[in-house]
């Protein structure tokens, strides 16, 4: 099932899209209808075409939860950053998104040296949590409380993100490096777990420009999505409407640029990725989840 959040009239509501129709239901937005478990076939509502309607990020959460280097090829496509004496090499990225670094459907990405001089793109599948997820829940208990998946893409400035120390070890810093305006893409719709045949085998790419720069699938993700909601939980409840960004294969711009550790991987049967310029189309699809393009000005 895809469940969006659509403008009618001037209000926003949540529905499902079927086809070139959506059944718009009396619910204000997907969040309310996530927070409160509303069966929204079960809701009074209009079907309506859908080009009469116009359609909205699905949630806008105020702030996203997110882990990184969860590939292995987009691990070995850079230099690895330097581990800290309390830290292991086991443990988990975490960072934020603040959730009004989400663009509007379809808005363009500007490019301005405010913002950084090196802007790479990142494919990733979202999860978005159902019923409130309480702390310490274990990887098996934890996709009991997903709602849905989502197609997503971490825009990244990676001039910002990339430190090399004076000794040649390199420090990452995920905080303006990953929230500027329009950082963060969300595809037109959430598709529900129950849709999707089996979340270990979805293929997740990226085409700039018409051509597949990232090829990957979840299959080769090191850390699975029910460990992912376990980690986050050993210190938050995760509540309804929560969305985690799971990471983004090789085949980014940063593996090609050798002043930032890149290595010059391309993944099989794509084109050598690079950073973004104006005038390129970016393309990210998850399959069984969706896609969402955007233009780079």
């Amino acid at each position: 099932m895809r469940l969006a959040s659509v403008i009618v009239d001037g209000a926003r509501k949540a529905a499902i899209i079927d086809g070139d129709e959506a059944f718009v239901t009396d619910i204000p937005g997907l969040e309310v209808a996530i927070a409160g478990s509303y069966e929204l076939g079960r809701c009074s509502g209009k079907r309506h075409p859908l080009r009469n309607i116009l359609l909205d990020v699905p949630i806008r959460p105020p702030v996203l939860l997110c882990t990184g280097s969860n590939y292995r090829d987009h691990v070995e496509e850079r230099a690895l950053s330097a581990e800290a004496v309390n830290t292991s090499s086991r443990d988990m990225e975490f960072f934020l998104k603040a959730g009004q670094t989400i663009a509007e459907l379809g808005s363009a990405l500007r490019l301005s040296t405010g913002i950084g001089t090196k802007i790479d793109q990142e494919t990733e599948v979202g999860l978005v949590m159902g019923r409130d997820c309480p702390r310490g829940v274990t990887p098996k208990e934890a996709m009991d409380y997903v709602f849905g998946f989502i197609v997503a893409n971490d825009v990244t400035a990676r001039d910002k993100q990339v430190r090399i120390m004076r000794d040649g070890t390199i420090v990452m810093a995920l905080g303006a490096s990953k929230n500027f305006d329009s950082a963060t893409r969300l595809g037109s719709s959430i598709v529900t777990k129950e849709e999707i045949p089996d979340i270990a085998a979805l293929a997740v790419r990226t085409f700039v420009n018409g051509e597949l720069t990232q090829n990957n699938s979840t299959a080769n993700l090191i850390h699975s999505f029910g460990e992912i909601i376990s980690f986050f939980s050993t210190g938050l409840t995760l509540e309804a409407g929560c969305i985690i960004l799971t990471g983004t294969p090789g085949g980014t711009g940063w593996g090609q640029d050798s002043e930032l550790g890149g290595n010059g991987f391309v993944p099989p049967q794509c084109k050598r990725a690079r950073y973004l310029r104006s005038g390129d189309e970016i393309r990210s699809e998850v399959s069984h989840v969706g896609s969402l393009t955007f233009n780079v000005e």
